[in-house]
């Protein structure tokens, strides 16, 4: 969205509402605060930090800042323009682009190609390196084959960066949290579960557009057959 008038009128919505906000940085810092005054005259938008000075510094020591905040089912996401400390307030420009997603636990792709895989060293042998088929992917995780040979992974574990590519010119890099894990057959593979971390804006969108292009995919093969 790049509507000044819609823009403005989301951010009072997450004043109004005192919605959390959630600030991060490509080297992993990461707070959560509010949105305490907006200034339209001056272009100007300040975050409360009250209650969340621990890892501010390395957050403004870092090149971009992203801001998350979730309204019912919608995710907002943007960039904060020239932030600045002013005593407990973090200060930035009100952002000229704003993205919006439609957030749905179910809206989930399951891939039947070869190539979409993730690249990523393994949290206990920092010396494999692993390409992991992915099995289904959402807005919010991937679901990837581990080959029963692979020793297990631990769950809860975090890798700071991952690559994901979904196809020859469409892949990114995130970070990657393990929620679950369970075998999908008797010969001990297993399907491992991962959320999205410190996922940008860009890598948003490609994900976004590789899911809307392979559900028209789906439904194109799925008209065909029942023909």
């Amino acid at each position: 969205m790049r509507a000044s008038s819609e823009v403005l009128s989301l951010l009072r919505t997450l004043q109004t509402q005192n919605t959390r906000v959630s600030l991060s940085s490509p080297n992993g810092a990461s707070l959560s605060c509010s949105i305490s005054t907006i200034d339209p005259d001056r272009g100007a938008l300040n975050f409360d930090l009250a209650t969340a000075q621990d890892q501010l510094q390395a957050l403004l020591s870092a090149d971009e800042i992203t801001a998350v905040a979730y309204l019912e089912q919608i995710r907002l996401q943007f960039e904060l323009l020239d932030p600045v400390l002013i005593n407990a307030s973090l200060r930035c420009q009100i952002p000229s682009l704003m993205y919006r997603f439609q957030r749905r636990q179910t809206f989930r792709v399951q891939s039947n190609l070869s190539t979409p895989q993730v690249r990523m060293v393994h949290p206990l042998r920092p010396e494999l390196a692993l390409n992991l088929r992915i099995l289904d992917l959402s807005l919010g995780g991937v679901a990837l084959l581990l080959p029963a040979e692979v020793e297990p992974f631990p769950l809860g574990c975090e890798l700071a960066s991952a690559q994901v590519i979904l196809a020859r010119d469409i892949r990114f890099k995130t970070g990657l949290r393990l929620q679950n894990a369970r075998p999908i057959d008797d010969k001990g593979n297993l399907q491992l579960g991962w959320t999205f971390t410190q996922l940008d804006a860009e890598a948003t969108l490609f994900l976004q557009r590789y899911i809307d292009q392979t559900q028209i995919m789906g439904r194109i093969l799925r008209n065909k057959q029942a023909k």
